[in-house]
């Protein structure tokens, strides 16, 4: 082999050994990507949520496996909320339609409502009530028993407030927070109010963006 020969295998060698450095380095130094700023809580260790079984606005059970290949956002509530409900089911909404008009963006999106009042919402009810605000919204329900595992997973809270001049006419205390299960039935973000539906909209694409 002649010397340029020589020289010019060297220099090939020489490449590709800078060239697997590099790739290596990448691999073993780089580091992870930021999550994603949103106004929130973001999640990027969620893990999966426990068995639940509720029932469907259709009648039908509802469990985890329900969650499971797409994107679900969740808000706790009653039916005969006064004002807190009515907001956020019309916020979801702006939402659905927001990410709708992206083109393509909320095909993979659910809308689920889970009334903490199963005495009063009845499949019957939640049905009509979620369609009212979205004909895309899910309603669901249970016994507190029921409830609990999705309740304590998703960080949420709620308790009976008597009325002492009717016990039918009692109200529902409870969070107020928008939770956004992945399509693996992981948490992995929390909207606390007040939601505003473009800023979520834009989390959440970045969100999904950002996604394994």
């Amino acid at each position: 082999m002649t010397r340029r020969g020589k020289l010019l295998g060297l220099t090939l060698v020489g490449g590709l050994a800078l060239a697997l450095g590099w790739v290596l380095g990448e691999r073993l130094f780089r580091r992870p990507s930021p999550p994603p700023d949103i106004a929130g809580i973001y999640l990027p260790d969620a893990q999966p949520l426990p068995a639940f079984r509720l029932i469907h606005h259709s009648g039908r059970p509802f469990t985890g496996n329900d969650l499971l290949g797409h994107w679900t956002f969740l808000y706790f509530g009653y039916s005969y909320c006064p004002d807190v409900c009515p907001l956020a089911l019309t916020d979801l909404n702006r939402l659905q339609q927001r990410l709708a008009a992206t083109g393509g963006g909320d095909d993979d999106v659910a809308y689920l409502f889970v009334s903490v009042d199963p005495q009063r919402d009845t499949p019957e009810r939640l049905r009509e009530y979620v369609s009212y605000f979205n004909p895309k919204f899910q309603g669901a329900t249970g016994s507190a028993e029921a409830l609990s595992p999705l309740i304590k997973a998703l960080h949420a809270f709620y308790q009976r407030v008597e009325n002492p001049d009717d016990p039918e006419r009692y109200t529902m205390d409870h969070t107020s927070t928008i939770s956004l299960i992945d399509p693996q039935g992981r948490l992995r973000a929390i909207f606390t109010p007040p939601q505003d539906p473009e800023r979520m909209a834009t989390d959440f694409l970045a969100i999904r963006a950002a996604a394994p």
